[in-house]
């Protein structure tokens, strides 16, 4: 929505056909993916994919980027999930 707000201004400021063509066809995009968006959320508002899955030990997991070298990670203690 806030892009499509930009695009909106810049539209009616700006005088050059050429670059009002780009802005009309990125005004154009942003509709559709937010139709996209709204129909995709539609088919999954009733399957319980858009609700709280609750607090598992997966979600209390993070990494401390902030000071490096204040975690070491052993690769060999890392397996992918089947």
């Amino acid at each position: 929505m806030r892009a499509k707000v930009v695009y909106e201004y810049l539209h009616r400021q700006i005088n050059d056909n050429g670059v009002r063509q780009t802005i009309d066809f990125l005004l154009n995009r942003e509709e559709a993916h937010n139709q996209l968006f709204r129909k995709a959320l539609g088919k999954v508002a009733q399957t319980g994919s858009n609700r709280d899955f609750g607090v598992t030990e997966d979600s209390k997991l993070y990494f401390n980027l902030s000071n490096p070298g204040g975690q070491n990670f052993d690769l060999q203690d890392i397996h992918p999930v089947h």
